[in-house]
């Protein structure tokens, strides 16, 4: 039996067809990470600030002082992008910028009071998100689900830096 000229043309929803268990998994895996980054750009729109505005201040927390060059490949930005998000940060009071003592050329960066908060705020707010992605793993132990990610990414990286 031949397709509707509706259902010949439409795209599937998530989940179903080339978009689900058909799917390539390199093709699948961006889907989750795209569909993830939606619901956590929504959760964080109401903080004025966007997902990599919140890896980039997560990043620095973790590995301050941190310079824009080291912070453009934790949080997967280009240099470019990363300038960006510095500027924005920096405007708004979350981060400081000075120079690194040894290399005059290089800023680094630290996360302010500010930025501590702001972290806490998006956290809250990030926390119901990622009960959602939790409960949609079926009862997927986190670690597991970590374990996996991880070994995906170092995988794939190989010699480079990802």
């Amino acid at each position: 039996m031949a397709k509707s000229p509706e259902a010949k043309g439409a795209v599937p929803k998530v989940g179903e067809g080339r978009r689900g268990m058909e799917g390539y998994l390199l093709y699948l895996l961006r889907q989750a990470n795209t569909v993830a980054q939606q619901a956590m750009d929504r959760a964080l729109a109401e903080l004025g600030l966007s997902v990599a505005q919140y890896s980039a201040l997560t990043m620095i927390k973790a590995y301050q002082p941190l310079s824009s060059a080291d912070l453009a490949r934790l949080s997967m930005l280009t240099p470019q992008s990363a300038h960006e998000v510095v500027q924005r940060l920096d405007g708004r009071g979350l981060i400081r910028k000075f120079p690194d003592p040894h290399h005059r050329r290089i800023v680094r960066l630290e996360i302010t009071d500010a930025g501590q908060a702001l972290i806490q705020e998006a956290r809250k707010l990030f926390d119901p998100v990622e009960e959602r992605l939790l409960a949609a793993a079926g009862g997927i132990d986190p670690a597991v689900i970590r374990q996996w990610l991880v070994a995906v990414a170092t995988g794939l990286a190989g010699n480079d830096e990802a």
